[in-house]
């Protein structure tokens, strides 16, 4: 039976050094639930705001290329969990916009705004679009970018916006054959949301 179970572990691919797999970490810390409790609140103080050259035009075919390669590397395919690319995460994202609720806290210009800012700086400090780069230079970036007030909040709001794919149910775009669901071994609430009587229908 430890031979069985070694070997099962031994093929597990670990997104922390520590050993502790995405889900696990996920599960008992009790991440889902504060993620999904407390929004970041966005930063645009002129010291600590995005300092744009290029100015965001809507969820075009650059920016959404951007979105969805920052979302890649805060959900990889490493091999533990869904990648946000098998969660629908952008598609998913695209519906939160058009919540109220969201436009209101005016998420969709943070994102936008966010996204040219990392074109921008991955311009500045390599010559080069982000788009471009290698896998190991857009983490450098990503890590750099991190450091600032705004670029944590620009992170950790993509990363909120992945959260909620993860979870919420796939009528809403994300979530697809329950794949977050059956990851977590999630047990969803009944009664399930059906088309015409959805969150944003009420």
């Amino acid at each position: 039976m430890d031979v069985v179970r070694s070997k099962r572990e031994a093929k597990k691919q670990y997104a922390f050094e520590t050993g502790l797999s995405r889900r696990d970490f996920i599960v008992r810390s009790g991440a889902l639930g504060l993620l999904l409790s407390v929004k970041p609140e966005l930063s645009w103080g002129s010291e600590e705001g995005f300092s744009l050259t290029t100015r965001p035009k809507g969820f075009d075919v650059i920016n959404r290329a951007i979105i969805e390669s920052v979302q890649q590397h805060l959900f990889p395919d490493d091999g533990d969990g869904p990648s946000a690319k098998e969660l629908n995460a952008y598609r998913y994202l695209l519906w939160a916009m058009e919540d109220p609720d969201n436009r209101a806290d005016e998420d969709r210009q943070f994102i936008l705004q966010g996204a040219a800012w990392l074109e921008d700086w991955a311009d500045t400090q390599t010559g080069r679009s982000f788009l471009v780069l290698s896998w190991d230079e857009q983490e450098a970036l990503l890590q750099e970018i991190a450091k600032s007030r705004a670029g944590e909040n620009w992170l950790s709001l993509l990363l909120y916006y992945l959260i909620e794919a993860l979870m919420l149910d796939p009528l809403y775009g994300g979530n697809p054959d329950e794949i977050g669901w059956r990851w977590l071994e999630h047990q969803p609430g009944f009664p399930r949301p059906v088309p015409g009587k959805s969150y944003l229908d009420f």
